[in-house]
């Protein structure tokens, strides 16, 4: 057998073994950034015990901060389903730690959204990947949207966990208005929160050869 042959039955291996090493970092990559996600959302989401008001702030404190993890994570993963992935799996964690089935079912729908979009910009489109994330980040109202339509059940719940005068001042706070237009002002920060992750990649992440 010639060396050409020998190269040319090589190939398909060593084809085969590359791709499935680029596969298993693109697993490994999606699963720290969906790590560092979700221990960032629970650090300020923390602030929550301290009132119902500082949802107000730690909500909008976490669309500005996240937006720099999904770009980075976009631009390094470059592949459909990674978004995905890290939606299904922040809804499962929310579902574990007592949230409304409805939080999943958004992260899951939000996320294959956001994935959608940044792949039809090949993942370095840059606008493109700033409203996937904008997209993303309406998963947030999936954790409240039982206030829509079982109110009573739901503060009941609150109340359980966190005494009835919380729940009280959350049930005033939270109104199904007030929830609409938080998902808007959501909408605005995270295109901000987008935007800030792409300065901060082309700044500092891509030089430092992280992206």
């Amino acid at each position: 057998m010639s060396i050409d042959n020998q190269q040319e039955n090589a190939t398909p291996e060593y084809k085969t073994r590359s791709q499935s090493g680029v596969s298993a970092h693109k697993v490994v990559y999606t699963g720290v950034f969906t790590a560092i996600y979700f221990v960032i959302f629970f650090a300020i989401g923390m602030l929550g015990f301290f009132g119902p008001q500082f949802m107000l702030v730690s909500g909008p404190l976490a669309f500005l901060i996240e937006g720099t993890i999904i770009i980075l994570m976009l631009n390094k993963i470059k592949s459909f389903g990674a978004l995905t992935a890290l939606g299904i799996i922040i809804g499962l964690l929310m579902l574990l730690t007592g949230h409304s089935w409805t939080t999943l079912l958004f992260t899951t729908v939000m996320a294959f959204l956001g994935d959608l979009l940044a792949w039809t910009g090949r993942y370095v489109n840059r606008g493109k990947n700033i409203f996937a994330y904008a997209i993303l980040q309406l998963w947030y109202i999936g954790a409240w949207l039982p206030i829509f339509y079982a109110a009573d059940a739901y503060f009941a719940d609150i109340a359980s966990q966190m005494g009835q005068e919380y729940a009280d001042q959350m049930q005033a706070l939270f109104t199904p208005k007030i929830l609409i237009i938080f998902l808007i002002i959501d909408f605005f920060l995270s295109l901000v929160g987008g935007w800030i992750g792409t300065v901060l990649l082309q700044k500092h992440f891509n030089k430092a050869g992280i992206a």
